[in-house]
């Protein structure tokens, strides 16, 4: 199973793009851990699809998200701190998880051109983090970033998140009703040069960038790997 990023994604009839709007909790200092936000974004986007589509959501919230899953499934990922956090966090239809030291709000998907400006106001790209200390990881779904590539921490982000889409949409529902309540637990991180290629040809789930930012169009980005075939 494939995908092509965002950039050109999610047309509705009057031609804009729909997209699900990821904001990231970044404050100064402490700032996170890079991997540690990868893995929190990857298992939020997971667990606020299904809050979004299951028995108990909104019909309004449920129809936009079904909307935006029948196209490219765009992401747009944001940062915010202090009161710009707080403000974006009284948007109706916001789906909160937090994890690895990490909140991430996950807000129901869109137009880009109709975003409430509480979130429209947000820093999209430019977020670049690092790994102090090598992450302790654990969870049964892996998440290869390309090798070859060098991407931002935001458009990681969005990248992983695309994975972990997938991935759920790929298991059946007693693989996904378990995995979800394990909270999409996922490990991130960058594939061995010489295993790429292996990679490429045996996971489940693989990520192709469209090109619009970073990086040239048809990248492969992320590649993920789960036991439940």
């Amino acid at each position: 199973m494939s995908e092509n990023d965002s950039g050109y994604d999610g047309e509705g009839p009057t031609g804009v793009p729909w997209a699900l709007q990821v904001v990231v909790h970044v404050e100064k200092s402490p700032a996170p851990q890079h991997t540690d936000v990868l893995r929190a974004t990857a298992s939020a986007v997971a667990l606020a699809l299904d809050a979004f589509t299951g028995p108990d959501a909104d019909p309004d919230v449920l129809e936009r998200t079904e909307r935006w899953r029948s196209g490219p499934i765009r992401k747009v990922v944001r940062r915010a701190r202090g009161a710009g956090w707080t403000r974006q966090l009284a948007v109706p239809g916001v789906f909160v998880h937090a994890a690895h030291r990490v909140e991430v709000a996950v807000h129901v998907p869109g137009p880009v051109d109709e975003v409430d400006p509480e979130i429209a106001r947000l820093q999209v790209g430019g977020l670049i983090l690092e790994d102090a200390e090598p992450p302790e990881q654990s969870g049964d779904v892996r998440l290869f970033l390309n090798p070859h590539v060098t991407l931002t921490t935001g458009k990681a982000a969005a990248q992983v998140g695309h994975a972990t889409q997938l991935v759920l949409e790929s298991l059946s529902t007693r693989r996904a009703t378990a995995w979800l309540e394990d909270n999409a637990e996922v490990q991130v991180s960058v594939a061995d040069e010489g295993e790429w290629e292996h990679l490429l040809a045996t996971a489940p789930v693989v990520v192709v960038d469209g090109g619009f930012t970073e990086v040239v169009p048809g990248t492969t980005t992320v590649v993920a790997l789960h036991p439940w075939r």
